[in-house]
């Protein structure tokens, strides 16, 4: 609220609030605050009419002060209560504030107000509770910042109100001689870095503030960039020793298949050839939809790395998969006499000792990178589902090795827009052929009234010897939702099915639990698996057919893509039914999307425009922070045009030697962003 000496409420040009009070919302400098974008904003500048206002709508009104009075209130708390004549209207309305006597010395009767606040109807009473307001002066009407415009919302904290950080905002933007260094450079379409930081504070209407939030978005993306640009430079300017092929391994191994690879898997092995032959570390990422093929492409690169007689390593998020690729690989690789070892927590095969022979394949969670775990003679690492680690976790695993080759791989398709954002540095590689004899899964949605049916079809299934799986979005209970639990499920479907047939599996449980839970249903010991989405990888049971997901609406497409891809892995056919209740016509289509394609990248590309980047990959495992102005979905020409920006000047100054300015900037969108810092 303004200020008890101030008449009209009115900023003062050049005013800056105290560095106490911005220190709470993590600001150190001027810079800082106004770089401190707003979260969304009001159209306050449309005039509503709050006698057919709805109880708690928003309202802007303009009128004159009828009466105003001070009294005091239940426990002796202040209650100042105005009366305003709306303009154009015969009723009045009744303003309050609690606690604020200070009120009184400038909203007198005859006073000209403009408030903002949600109306409260109580009978035929309407009131407005601690609106915000300004008072209106005609020579000074121009310099209003709350109210009878597009107003800024930002982001806020418990000491630091939004008339706070407008007031010094506004100040500091209008104070004679202030100004930022318009850095980065821009192509030619964007506005200067002053109209832009004006306009995304204080923008006069909305086409403004798209023309300045495109350029700071630039801004923002440009700085990613940079740091992309230099990891990928650091990455080409290591050197690996160039070793010579000891020993025949790949060409048995694709000659002893029982099927033929895929066209795309053929072409991945022919990047990975080059990329294993030349002087310079291997920096790939495989992208493959649910079933592409993955793991084969795994386990040629790891036998590529083992006939130069160097040792592989594989990195996988949880111990399920982890398990999971150490079967697979044992399956495939040890009829060529190849040793493969799982080391996790809980679980590792062999003794120490044995992980110094040459000629093995590493196996393991979070404990391979441990730094009481040597992998020596480490030549490759393939990082499984790579976004769950953390920049500093990959750099922990590498270390185990003198600038080993990388593979990354990644189940989750992403969409092209996020994978140059994220994935800049690395090449990348995409599955996007499914081998053959893979069926199409027949997606369905079904409502809750329609569950029964469901259950019938699931006996029919177990009568054939088939397996399912029934996924829940929450492990429990809880009395602000609706939802129904894992726990609550497991009883329902133990009466529904038999007590024997139905095992349950959740993250909570200790990893022997869940190995013993999931080694039951894989043995065809129990039929039916009733889960939250920790199944969503690592799980491969073949005569696992159906997939029924209640709740359906709260997962994202992607995450919906992954849980469908647990079945299908058989020679059966197999189904997926998405069971729920969305409250509107837009999350209906939404998840009819699912009934109509099986392919992950539309899928994403969907995801991406509902939900955003950091729902789909869980952005901060990146290194990355979060977009504060950029939008992935929508900007993806702007994207193009700082990936170009920012890799002719990397490649011009690595270092950013000559750009000082360049490199302050940086700084303040993206502390990481400073090349130094990402080493």
């Amino acid at each position: 609220m303004p200020d008890k000496t101030s008449k009209a409420a009115k900023p003062k040009a050049g005013r800056v609030a105290r560095p106490a009070v911005w220190k709470k919302l993590g600001l150190a400098s001027e810079e800082d605050l106004v770089f401190h974008f707003p979260r969304r904003y009001e159209d306050r500048a449309r005039w509503l009419n709050p006698f057919l206002a709805v109880d708690g709508e928003m309202v802007t009104v303009r009128g004159t002060i009828v009466t105003a009075k001070l009294a005091r209130w239940r426990g002796g708390r202040n209650c100042f209560d105005l009366i305003l004549q709306p303009l154009d209207q015969f009723e009045t309305l009744q303003l309050v504030w609690y606690n604020m006597p200070f009120l009184k010395t400038y909203l007198t009767p005859g006073r000209e107000l403009i408030v903002h606040g949600r109306i409260v109807v109580t009978g035929k009473k309407r009131k407005l509770a601690h609106p915000e307001f300004e008072l209106v002066d005609e020579d000074e009407e121009g310099g209003n910042i709350h109210l009878n415009r597009i107003t800024p919302v930002y982001p806020a904290t418990s000491g630091v109100n939004q008339r706070m950080i407008r007031a010094a905002v506004y100040g500091l933007l209008q104070r004679p001689g202030w100004t930022v260094a318009d850095v980065p450079p821009v192509p030619e379409g964007f506005v200067s870095l002053a109209q832009a930081l004006q306009g995304i504070h204080f923008p006069a209407d909305a086409a403004e503030l798209e023309a300045c939030r495109a350029r700071l978005a630039f801004d923002e993306l440009f700085a990613m960039q940079v740091l992309l640009a230099h990891r990928r430079s650091q990455a080409k300017s290591h050197h690996k020793e160039r070793l010579r092929t000891q020993l025949e391994l790949c060409a048995p191994f694709v000659g002893s298949l029982p099927f033929q690879p895929t066209a795309a898997q053929r072409r991945v092995f022919a990047e990975i050839d080059r990329d294993l032959a030349g002087v310079k570390p291997m920096n790939r990422m495989l992208q493959g939809d649910v079933g592409s093929g993955k793991t084969l492409v795994a386990a040629y690169a790891l036998l590529k790395t083992l006939e130069q007689g160097k040792n592989g390593a594989i990195l996988a998020p949880t111990e399920t998969l982890a398990e999971q690729h150490y079967r697979n690989l044992s399956r495939l690789l040890e009829p060529l006499e190849i040793s493969v070892r799982l080391f996790t927590r809980t679980r590792k095969t062999g003794d120490a000792s044995l992980f110094g022979k040459s000629g093995v394949v590493y196996v393991g969670t979070h404990a391979l990178f441990q730094e009481k775990v040597e992998l020596p003679n480490l030549g490759l690492g393939v990082i499984d589902e790579q976004h769950k680690f953390g920049v500093l976790q990959r750099q922990a695993f590498l270390a185990k090795g003198d600038h080993p080759d990388l593979l990354v791989m990644t189940a989750t398709p992403i969409p092209r827009t996020l994978c140059l954002t994220l994935y800049g540095d690395l090449d990348v590689s995409i599955l996007d052929e499914l081998p053959p004899g893979r069926q199409p899964i027949k997606t369905v949605l079904r409502s809750v009234a329609e569950l029964p049916r469901v259950w019938e079809f699931v006996k029919k299934e177990m009568a054939a010897g088939r397996q399912a799986y029934v996924v829940y979005p929450v492990l429990e209970e809880n009395e602000k939702s609706d939802l129904k639990s894992v726990q609550a499920a497991y009883k329902e479907l133990q009466q529904v099915f038999g007590v024997a047939e139905v095992v349950m599996l959740h993250g909570k449980m200790d990893a022997e639990e869940k190995s013993a839970r999931m080694r039951e249903f894989r043995e065809g010991r129990s039929h039916v698996m009733v889960a939250t989405s920790v199944i969503e990888v690592g799980v491969d049971v073949p005569s696992a057919t159906l997939m029924v997901i209640e709740h359906a609406e709260r997962f994202g497409l992607a995450q919906l893509h992954q849980l469908r891809g647990r079945v299908g892995r058989g020679a059966a056919r197999s189904y997926c039914v998405l069971v729920g209740e969305p409250k509107s016509p837009e999350s209906w289509q939404r998840l009819k999307i699912m009934e109509e394609t099986q392919d992950g990248f539309v899928l994403a590309e969907e995801d991406l425009k509902i939900r955003g980047p950091g729902n789909i990959l869980g952005t901060e495992q990146s290194g990355l922070p979060p977009l504060r102005v950029a939008n992935l979905a929508r900007d993806m020409k702007i994207l193009a045009r700082a990936r170009e920006f920012a890799g002719e000047l990397i490649l011009q100054d690595p270092q950013l030697q000559r750009h000082p300015e360049l490199k302050k900037r940086l700084e303040v969108y993206w502390p990481a962003a400073d090349p130094k810092a990402a080493n």
